[in-house]
């Protein structure tokens, strides 16, 4: 097969989506012909990889539009334009290629512009979009998200609802993505379930007392989205003796208002942490109430780490509730404030699901989930 990644970020470096689009590629250069064309590139990787920025210094511009709406004015068109961009180039470099030879092609991005060009070249390509995050029709579910959620709309954006008449199929990393697809009228047929994975060399568990302070961990983007007022607020109103809450990751404006008293409920607000995988074993659990996500990374970490965590369904995560950890509805503090206390009144039930999370971690290393991605390209790429 010869194959086409579409990657507006850059592939194979650290924390952006052409992280994850590495071990994909690790497996497909195996057995296939592979071009990425991308924005920018980790310029350690082996060239066999025949990567091709759309244009020069374009992972710098991009990332300059990506910091207006969230440090200058949320109003600011960021997407549309880094698209426009992406499409505009990409076409560019994509005139250069026999698109009649090309078999499929992968997209981290919606892009219309680029799936007519393709489809017009040759019909018979195969795009497979990736939809790392839930459709916003799920914000419909969730109370006062016109609140939480200042500016977001629950309707897809026009962009996207342009490049669905393009798509073959989609692979999402969970349930919870696949119900917002399929509440836009997607056939559920052509949407594939591959939940993200983890470093489990990096990330794993160390030896703790647990008679000592219990600890407690959230680590990500500190705001609304996730969950944040109800984890601050269950804690509060706990006030549980020797316990400790870290949070790991960048305090937002919006929900810097609950960490004014944080030293008097022990609330150690860390900040963002380079070294998370050092961190994160420290604590006993791991608490996530999040709203809307596609499939948290954070937690198949914490999980890796052998860490209990409680999280809800909007998560999108594997847990199990009631094996490595508890399933809890959004925005509940009620039940949010039993899980927590059930695992601090039962600390062998504590390292019993930690080992538990472990286990299901080793099910999904970054390997496995290149493999299962690759497995979908050959049934794609055979299904007429």
């Amino acid at each position: 097969m010869k194959i086409i990644y579409l990657l507006n970020s850059d592939f194979g470096v650290r924390n952006t989506i052409g992280a994850r689009a590495l071990p994909i590629a690790n497996e497909t250069i195996k057995y296939n012909n592979i071009t990425i064309l991308c924005r920018g590139y980790n310029k350690t990787l082996d060239k066999s990889y025949n990567t091709v920025q759309i244009f020069p210094y374009a992972q710098i511009i991009m990332k300059l539009l990506t910091a207006i709406p969230i440090y200058i004015t949320k109003k600011f068109p960021s997407n549309k334009i880094k698209n426009y961009l992406f499409e505009y180039f990409t076409i560019k470099k994509l005139k250069r290629f026999n698109l009649n030879e090309i078999d499929i092609v992968h997209s981290w991005d919606f892009l219309p512009n680029i799936y007519e060009y393709i489809k017009e070249k040759n019909p018979n390509i195969k795009i497979i979009q990736d939809v790392p995050m839930a459709f916003p029709n799920v914000l419909k579910d969730i109370k006062n998200y016109d609140i939480l959620f200042v500016g977001e709309k629950t309707e897809l954006p026009d962009y996207i609802k342009n490049s669905l008449k393009y798509v073959d199929c989609y692979i999402v990393p969970s349930n919870f993505v696949k119900k917002s697809l399929i509440n836009e009228g997607i056939d559920e047929t052509k949407i594939f379930v591959v939940p993200f994975g983890v470093d489990i060399t990096k990330f794993k568990p160390i030896e703790k007392d647990y008679n000592g302070t219990f600890k407690i961990a959230f680590s990500g983007n500190v705001n609304n989205r996730k969950g944040i007022p109800y984890l601050i607020r269950a804690w509060k109103e706990l006030n549980l003796k020797d316990t400790e809450l870290n949070i790991y990751g960048r305090v937002y404006p919006e929900v810097k208002k609950y960490f004014k008293d944080a030293e008097k409920y022990n609330i150690k607000v860390q900040g963002f942490v380079s070294n998370i995988n050092r961190e994160l074993p420290k604590n006993h659990i791991y608490v996530f109430p999040s709203l809307l996500e596609g499939s948290a990374k954070s937690i198949y970490e914490a999980l890796a780490c052998g860490l209990p965590v409680i999280t809800t369904a909007n998560s999108g995560s594997v847990v199990e509730d009631g094996k490595e950890g508890f399933i809890i509805p959004t925005q509940d503090i009620e039940i949010l404030k039993d899980k927590i206390l059930f695992l601090y009144n039962n600390r062998n039930k504590t390292k019993e699901f930690g080992k538990n999370a472990r286990k299901k971690a080793e099910q999904y290393t970054w390997e496995n989930y290149g493999k299962r991605v690759n497995e979908i390209y050959n049934l794609v790429n055979n299904h007429e």
